[in-house]
């Protein structure tokens, strides 16, 4: 299970540098917790 995130120092940068599509998701721009998501699911994120 993908554990709960602090506020991100990075999340405006990391959101203006974001490849994914799905700019709804509540893990966009929070990268840590993106690569932690799609570890879990067997699969990687579209920056990767």
């Amino acid at each position: 299970m993908v554990r709960p995130r602090e506020d991100c120092p990075n999340l405006e940068v990391n959101k203006d540098d974001c490849s994914c599509k799905a700019t709804d998701c509540e893990r966009y721009g929070l990268c840590c917790a993106c690569i932690e998501y799609h570890r879990t699911q067997g699969g990687s994120p579209s920056c990767m």
